[in-house]
């Protein structure tokens, strides 16, 4: 039978509550009938949750099958909680917690119970102090979960944190409002209620002390003559009872309160640090899917539910396991398993980057974001591969090694399902800082899809194949392949704003480093290079230059040539098959005012304290922003809409069908302004409904890095990480975003000219199979000296030229042939050498080092690659 949904605190006895209503029987009396062991009994030594081959172990044998499918099957403990997932071809099973996690002699205490959850929960009390919780010891261990069938699946609802039973039953209660409850019942009923107070009548008591000791003891024979007092120790049969009879009379928590008021005695209230949420395990063919729903997820708004951490042990590699972790950090990277990097910090990768509404306090050096929202874990011939299909947008990676707290390798995903922040009242009251949250809990769904491969597929390669036909299916990596020669992105910056001294007095005025002719004369000199399939990104070439204003008109800067060079540029790059991409900015305001078009107070995103969301830049040698700089401001999510449509508008005059987004396809940021909050999942539909609009209109789009929900509308990437960023706890970076990519999507690293290695910039290009990307002035570099500009440190085309136009026809000679080819094995030779092999067969060898090594019997020089294997 289930309890009520919404239980109140009238009385000081309280009872814990018991188990909900299951449907089915505990895996425990299954296993006792048929004498096999409990789930989760562990052996000698705490086995991983590792997939286990070759007939079903005992530990699965004790749960209950709930679903099966052709490829699937799915099984349920109903005392534990945990599944465990069932691949009927190969025999492998993959549990949700550690079979073996009782035997674990580095875990204890609460970390030990932790092993057995399938929740993790963070949330901050009224006192803005952090607390976290979790299912197994805050909800499985009180009896506080129901589970229910489903055609497919199986729901689970937890209630986690302490639930108290208590009963609607008043200790002193009016004898006005006790008649009045008297009318409302049964004649049996009303006198079990007599039998159980005491009544106290004053027109009864004649001695004048002890009338004012009664009036002492109950103060509400103030106002009223009579009070009925509760007896004591009454049995729970007998309060039950009474509960029944007070509910079933409309009696309510706010009257029994009422009362105790007026007698001065305490008022109740229900425990509020109780967290309701649901858990959905269903079978889609050959996969798992895990949802929770937000708009099932009940919690007190004096207790915000900031982050849900699920299934944290899905999949968990003992210390004897091979293998490792996946994770998407930049280009992606592996922790190998039990790799005994316990003093480093854990791996946390938020997805799609930093929301920026957030306003962090901590300053990090800008590093490459997450750009797929998947994960996995290889242990032996086995793999599970796992893909954020809603929520993605709110999810950190959180993956971390065996022998810090317990003896697993864990990789999973937690959600941020409440943002919060700060704010600092220091100059106001004192030292203070207070804590503030999202009004109310992220819109739509948190899912999960679990694949499992195996054999040969069971390896990175195989999860980014896997990923990449996932994609095709879901249209977002289109069927056709690329073509042509290596693609040469050119990146030309036109004008930026500088201070220069105007009739005497210093004044910003715009700097032209490369106009519009000046950059045809690159264009023309890269073609008679030899330089095919070439792109050109021009920025810096309307309102302002670099620091371009808010794109709801469009004054072409007259320094680089006006709108006539302009449309001579483009006419001449068209002419000569030319790809031309104008870059714009939508997401951010560099200039702010209404007479600029950009009314901070109604169309800027506010942080979560409700100040305006303005940016500055980080100075690295301080670790802190940079307020002598200019600020930027963020665009609201639901405005970017207006911006763009009048850009459109302004934009089809110039009859140029390229378009380069300088943010767009990588900044995703929510506003949380009060009464119009946008958080980060609406914001992501917001901004890829901005994409497909574009691209709807007939334009090809340019972006940089590209989150892969913008990955549908991009023509081209630039920036592309070809790295991860080689935290402490990862073991080595591998290219997996581009094994999902390559031959469906053009794409490049970052410019060769400003990276810290251009040799090692231009491997990695070798490698990925990529384009070549330069960042260009014509004119002299020092014209970019004190000013905001100083990261384009090394970008006059003089003296880079001669370079880039060797590497590429070096790119072109080893690349060319594998144009529209897919990656199809990738593996590491030793030390910073890598072989990567496409489609048709061709094989190539990069070695990074600054000496020479030998491989499998091949030489190779320092930072060089050798191609072993030409295919056509």
């Amino acid at each position: 039978m289930k309890t009520r949904s919404f239980m109140v605190i009238a009385f000081i006895i309280v009872l814990v509550a018991g188990a909900g209503g299951l449907l089915f029987r505990p895996a425990t009396d299954i296993a006792a009938e048929e004498g096999l062991p409990a789930p989760a009994a562990g052996g000698e030594t705490p086995a991983g949750n590792s997939p286990v081959t070759g007939g079903a172990p005992p530990v699965l044998d004790a749960l209950e099958k709930v679903a099966e499918n052709e490829f699937l099957a799915l099984y349920f403990s109903e005392k534990t909680t945990e599944v465990a997932v069932l691949k009927k071809k190969t025999g492998e099973i993959w549990y949700s917690n550690p079979p073996g996690r009782a035997a674990d002699p580095v875990a204890v205490g609460i970390n030990k119970t932790k092993l057995g959850s399938q929740l993790s929960i963070t949330f901050y009390t009224p006192h803005a102090h952090r607390r976290t919780m979790d299912n197994a010891s805050e909800s499985i261990e009180y009896g506080q979960f129901e589970a229910e069938k489903l055609a497919n699946g199986v729901k689970v609802t937890y209630t986690i944190g302490k639930k108290e039973e208590v009963y609607i039953i008043p200790e002193k209660i009016t004898g006005e409002r006790f008649d009045q409850v008297s009318e409302k019942i049964s004649s049996s009923q009303q006198r079990n209620l007599q039998r159980r107070y005491i009544k106290i009548d004053l027109n009864e008591v004649e001695d004048r002390r002890e009338r004012q000791k009664l009036v002492s003891e109950h103060p509400a024979l103030r106002r009223h003559d009579v009070v009925y007092v509760l007896r004591p120790n009454l049995s729970l049969f007998v309060l039950r009872q009474l509960d029944e009879i007070f509910v079933e009379a409309g009696y309510t928590l706010e009257e029994v309160n009422e009362d105790h008021r007026e007698n001065e005695v305490p008022e109740k209230e229900v425990p509020k640090d109780v967290f309701t949420i649901p858990l959905y395990y269903t079978l889609d063919g050959e996969n798992l899917m895990v949802t929770i729903p937000s708009n099932e997820v009940v919690y007190h708004s004096s207790y915000p539910l900031t982050e849900i951490k699920v299934l944290e042990f899905f999949g968990a590699a003992g210390p004897g396991t091979e293998g490792y972790v996946f994770v998407p950090d930049g280009s992606g990277a592996l922790i190998h398993l039990n790799n005994g990097k316990t003093r480093h910090r854990a791996y946390y990768g938020p997805v799609y980057g930093r929301d920026y509404a957030r306003q962090y306090t901590e300053i990090f050096e800008e590093r490459e974001q997450v750009y797929l929202p998947v994960y996995g874990m290889k242990q032996g011939d086995q793999a599970f591969f796992a893909i954020i299909e809603k929520g993605d947008a709110l999810a950190t990676i959180i993956a971390d090694v065996a022998g810090r707290i317990h003896s697993y390798n864990t990789v999973c995903a937690e959600f941020s399902s409440v943002a919060h922040g700060t704010i600092d009242l220091t100059t106001l009251a004192g030292n203070n800082v207070i804590k503030v949250y999202q009004r109310r809990i992220t819109q739509g769904d948190f899912q999960i899809r679990y694949a499992f491969l195996s054999g040969e597929k069971a390896d990175y390669v195989g999860m980014a194949e896997y990923y990449r036909d996932y994609l095709l299916k879901k249209g977002v990596l289109k069927t056709e392949r690329t073509a042509g020669a290596v693609p040469f992105y050119l990146e030309m910056v036109g004008g930026i704003d500088k201070i220069k001294p105007f009739l005497g007095v210093p004044a910003r005025r715009i700097e032209a480093l490369t106009t519009f002719s000046e950059a045809r004369e690159v264009v023309d000199s890269l073609l008679a290079s030899d330089v095919t399939n070439l792109k050109l990104r021009y920025t810096g070439w309307f309102n302002g230059g670099l620091r371009q204003g808010l794109p709801s008109s469009i004054n072409i800067l007259n320094e680089l040539g006006g709108r006539a060079g302009f449309t001579r540029l483009a006419r001449y790059l068209e002419a000569n098959n030319v790809e031309f991409y104008p870059s714009v900015t939508f997401e951010y305001a560099k200039k702010a005012g209404i007479l600029r078009g950009f009314n901070t107070r109604t169309a800027a995103s506010r942080f979560i304290n409700q100040d305006v969301g303005v940016l500055y830049d980080i100075n690295f040698a301080t670790y802190q922003e940079d307020k002598e700089k200019r600020a930027q401001y963020m665009v609201c999510p639901s405005r970017i809409g207006r911006y763009v449509d009048r850009f459109l508008r302004r934009y089809r005059s110039l009859d140029v069908k390229g378009l380069s987004l300088t943010t767009m396809g990588q900044d995703l940021n929510a506003n949380y302004r009060e009464k119009r909050l946008v958080d980060r999942a609406q914001a992501q539909q917001y901004i890829g409904g901005e994409l497909a609009k574009m691209t709807g209109s007939g334009y090809r789009l340019l972006a940089e890095g590209v989150n892969v929900y913008a990955l549908a509308h991009t023509a081209h990437i630039l920036n592309m990480p070809l790295d991860s960023n080689h935290y402490l706890i990862t073991d080595e970076g591998i290219p997996f975003y581009q094994i999902v990519t390559c031959g469906h999507v053009d794409y490049a690293g970052e410019p060769v000219n400003l990276a810290g290695d251009p040799r090692r910039a231009f491997l990695k290009t070798i490698e990925t199979g990529g384009g070549l990307y330069f960042t260009w002035i014509y004119r002299d570099n020092s014209l970019i000296k004190e000013t905001d500009y100083d990261y384009l440190y090394s970008v006059e085309y003089k003296k880079w030229f001669d370079q880039a136009v060797a590497f590429y026809r070096e790119a072109q000679e080893v690349l060319g042939d594998i144009r529209g080819q897919r990656i199809i094995d990738h593996r590491r030779l030793a030390d910073n050498v890598y072989k990567v092999t496409f489609e048709k067969g061709k094989t190539i060898m990069v070695n990074y080092n600054r000496e020479p090594v030998t491989v499998e019997g091949i030489r190779l020089a320092a930072e060089s690659y050798h191609v072993l294997r030409e295919g056509r």
